[in-house]
């Protein structure tokens, strides 16, 4: 049966990146690696390491209409889940205070797309799932720099205008966008060091993940009932619905396999880093990120799976 065949081949490609992550897990644990260590790391993998991985899959993209089509597909759709995960928390923990209803919130409409819907699509789809995927990434970071830190701040933080452009998930599409319609043959010579350091994402993003699960209060991830209904909404219901949705509105192939992968993703590994930022509860936002991560291992090979036999 084909389903079974996806579910298998993407199981298997979750377990690698979640084995990735348990380096990170016992580096932090045995002090060789921790945490301090790895929030340093993010800054490099943020803004170098993502951004150049997100160009070399678009230098080196074969042009054709409809991966151009689809790019602009990615895009629409990615602001429609994100819109909908918005509508949504907006209906949920409307007895907490302001400050705690943020962090749920944010939890609820961020996928981890950077740290592991990436990895995810590159090893299910090949250089095609990034391409898809870094359409999703600049909606997030667009979503996150304005609605996420408005939520997350408890409706304090000032938005500025300039990140919407001005980050690096967006900066690399607008960078990679231009190369990849002039098709313009790089050297060698700078073609090859921007493969290597695009090929180091995701097993650094998964290492720095791992020690992020390393810091999590085990006991609080499964005593909460509240992160049990985001993981709910996060991993079943929001992508679950989407698939759908994309489905309907005739998305199908490595297209509808990459939107599915993105949006099916855990919470975001940065929620707990913008509710310290902000001054709310950061141990709230790490066991959110937490428990969706773990429990992500089942859901995500079953949704992407389902996505992958779609016809």
């Amino acid at each position: 049966m084909l389903f079974l065949e996806n579910l298998k081949t993407i199981a298997i490609q979750v377990l690698i990146l979640y084995l990735i992550a348990g380096v990170g897990f016992v580096t932090d644990k045995t002090g060789v690696f921790k945490r301090h260590d790895a929030k340093k790391l993010i800054d490099l993998i943020f803004n170098v390491v993502l951004p150049i991985a997100i160009i070399h899959t678009f230098v080196t993209m074969e042009y054709s209409k409809q991966h151009i089509k689809g790019l602009f597909i990615a895009f629409a759709c990615a602001v429609g889940t994100h819109v909908f995960g918005a509508v949504i928390s907006r209906f949920t923990f409307r007895k907490q205070d302001l400050m705690k209803r943020g962090v749920y919130s944010y939890a609820i409409i961020f996928s981890n797309a950077a740290f592991l819907a990436l990895p995810l699509a590159k090893s299910v789809i090949g250089d095609e799932g990034i391409f898809y995927c870094s359409a999703y990434v600049a909606v997030f970071n667009i979503f996150a720099f304005t609605l996420g830190i408005y939520e997350i701040s408890g409706h304090k933080a000032k938005i500025n205008l300039k990140k919407l452009i001005l980050n690096p998930g967006s900066m690399s599409v607008i960078i990679g966008l231009p190369l990849y319609l002039l098709q313009l043959n790089l050297p060698e010579f700078i073609l090859r060091p921007i493969e290597l350091v695009g090929n180091c994402n995701s097993p650094l993003a998964m290492i720095v993940f791992g020690t992020f699960l390393a810091n999590s209060n085990i006991k609080n991830l499964f005593a909460k009932k509240e992160i049990y209904f985001v993981s709910f909404l996060r991993l079943i219901v929001i992508p679950m619905c989407m698939l759908g949705i994309f489905y309907l509105f005739g998305v199908r192939g490595p297209l509808l396999t990459a939107l599915t992968i993105s949006s099916s993703a855990p919470t975001a590994t940065n929620t707990a880093m913008y509710a310290a930022k902000y001054d709310n509860d950061a141990s709230l936002g790490s066991e959110l990120a937490a428990q969706s991560s773990i429990l992500s291992i089942i859901t995500m090979p079953v949704i992407v799976a389902l996505a992958t036999v779609a016809v």
